[in-house]
């Protein structure tokens, strides 16, 4: 018959601990197992079989172990904090204002003259979706082009009907008198102002679309 050593002894009560104490944190384990193999280390099989006698059932040290054990506070998943919505731009900064408000510089005078060409001027200058200068290309120009040109015409009419009655109250001979039938030159001028109007005001909103082309929203 086989003699049980001091070793044997040894290595069957430690894996009998392990599988006991396999529910135990790893640290309250370690520490247990290290103790209980120090102290059985170095005695002959006679002094190990005591001194496992002492110690008793694996399962009731384990159990014992257990009971003093702090319980772990619950693992508690904190909720993911939503992320902070990004403001919206201002309804200024959209593409859709800066299509509307060069839509009504080109048009608006169109449908209400005078009015909706300033209307669209205000609607250009809110939008920062355009440069500075490219506003006052498409505004202050064709305004500008056609302030400049009423104002010639209109004095070169004072000066013609000046030169006209000037020369009536003379001695020469009287001027033509002027069919009211036919338009004068500078009704022709008059015309050819509207017809700028209509296609340089247009012009200068389309220009602004065009300009508009590939930017980004700020």
């Amino acid at each position: 018959m086989t003699e049980t050593t001091a070793e044997d002894l040894r290595e069957d009560y430690l894996a009998r601990l392990d599988e006991a104490m396999r529910g135990l944190p790893h640290g309250v384990a370690a520490d247990i197992r290290g103790g209980i193999a120090e102290e059985l280390q170095g005695l002959d099989a006679s002094s190990v079989a005591a001194r496992i006698a002492q110690l008793g059932d694996p399962v009731a040290i384990a159990r014992e172990a257990q009971d003093e054990t702090p319980a772990a506070p619950p693992f508690v998943v904190a909720a993911p904090i939503p992320a902070p919505e990004a403001p919206r731009p201002p309804t200024t900064s959209t593409r859709g204002f800066a299509l509307t408000a060069a839509l009504t510089l080109s048009f608006g005078g169109i449908v209400v003259p005078v009015v909706g060409w300033f209307v669209g001027a205000v609607l250009v200058v809110l939008s920062p979706l355009w440069r500075t200068w490219e506003k006052v290309v498409a505004i202050v120009v064709p305004f500008s082009v056609f302030l400049l040109t009423a104002i010639l015409i209109t004095t070169m009419q004072g000066f013609s009907v000046a030169t006209a009655t000037g020369s009536s109250s003379g001695t020469g001979t009287p001027p033509p008198i002027a069919n009211p039938l036919l338009p004068a030159w500078y009704d022709f001028i008059w015309f050819g102002v509207i017809a700028l109007g209509f296609v340089l005001i247009p012009a200068s909103g389309l220009w602004l679309l065009w300009r508009l082309r590939g930017r980004a929203v700020r």
